[in-house]
């Protein structure tokens, strides 16, 4: 594979790469998505979703118990003890406009980690405490640079006006490989509980020559309750009737980079081939979470990868254009919502409406 993102250097591991102009693509792509923002919410009026990952299947409260005898070099950032954190799971589907579950679509799982201790890269006005995971079910990224991710943006989010369509056209052509790669990344699901989750960008894990990506997988031991497959939200259906009855269970891995060359931090689009290491058990308790209350709450709730301790930062050039991104759409969404940014915080009743019993 040639090391494009290098160009006359030596690949080192852990190490980043960037182009130029990552920043003005970054906000180029901000005022793509808020006029698409307009354009579907601004006329009637209507509550403003998010403009990626809108339609929620459940918003869950977990815990994140980090596993008790990690290796030495392996206790690092938020897996430095072992320990339990309460969390919030969000489960969702991808596509911009809300799709029947039954259709192909990208399927989202992202979790808040609350109380953490430590300093966070982005903290929020109202609490450090919380670390974000935001996982996907696709091992990869749909594109290799950002520039190109603008351009395929451009195509599918910008209404046709005479005089564009050879140019649009020249543009799905350019991105072929994106659609491609988009098009796989879009699957069938008949329940949130069986699907694996991937990071699909890395991370730096402890120090700057380190870097991970995350894998959340089913426990195979998981009971799982199955209402139909006609509703158009029955992955909703699903994950309530199974909840009333079965608690869940993830196992959470790291994988590290192993070689910079076969495992790039600035090509997202090639997947990492390492082994995964567990570093921690997500645990979903039984519970009522399908409520307008909790369903306004996760609709309402915002992640961030960079919502991280320092030894956890993002890395890669997706990553540092997110920053931007997330932290201006999620701000956009609130300000139309006329509701305001706040982070959750857990205290000792938080699981007081499930069946835990918290570890020690």
């Amino acid at each position: 594979m040639k090391a494009t993102q290098a160009k006359n250097k030596i690949l080192l591991p852990g190490q980043e790469y960037p182009e130029k102009n990552e920043e003005k693509i970054a906000g180029k792509i901000v005022e793509l998505l808020k006029n698409q923002m307009l354009r579907l919410y601004e006329k009637n009026k209507k509550k403003q979703l998010r403009q990626i990952h809108p339609k929620m299947n459940g918003c869950v409260k977990a815990e994140f118990i980090i596993e008790k005898k990690l290796p030495e070099d392996l206790k690092v950032g938020i897996f430095k003890q072992a320990t339990c954190f309460p969390a919030w799971i969000r489960f969702s589907n991808g596509d911009t406009k809300p799709l029947p579950d039954w259709k192909k679509d990208i399927r989202g799982f992202a979790i808040k980690i609350m109380n953490v201790p430590g300093e966070k890269i982005v903290e929020s006005k109202q609490d450090g405490g919380n670390h974000d995971f935001i996982l996907m079910n696709t091992k990869n990224f749909v594109s290799k640079k950002v520039k190109h991710f603008y351009r395929i943006l451009h195509v599918v989010t910008v209404p046709y006006k005479p005089g564009t369509f050879f140019p649009k056209l020249f543009s799905i052509i350019q991105s072929f490989p994106i659609l491609v790669r988009a098009a796989k990344a879009k699957v069938k699901c008949d329940h949130p509980f069986n699907v694996s989750y991937f990071s699909t960008v890395p991370y730096r894990f402890g120090d700057k020559t380190k870097a991970v990506k995350y894998a959340v997988i089913p426990s195979e031991e998981n009971k799982l309750i199955y209402t139909d497959t006609i509703n158009k939200d029955f992955l909703r259906a699903n994950m309530a009737a199974t909840l009333l009855k079965h608690e869940i269970t993830y196992n959470f891995f790291i994988q590290f980079q192993t070689d910079p060359v076969k495992m790039p931090i600035e090509d997202p689009t090639v997947v990492w081939d390492s082994p995964l290491i567990k570093v921690a058990t997500i645990r979903i308790p039984t519970q009522i979470f399908d409520t307008p209350k909790q369903n306004d709450f996760g609709d309402n709730l915002s992640f961030n990868s960079w919502h991280a301790l320092p030894e956890h930062q993002p890395i890669g050039n997706f990553n540092r254009v997110r920053k931007k991104i997330y932290e201006e759409m999620y701000a956009f969404r609130h300000e139309h919502n006329k509701i305001k940014d706040v982070e959750p915080a857990a205290d000792s009743d938080f699981f007081k409406d499930t069946n835990i019993n918290q570890h020690g």
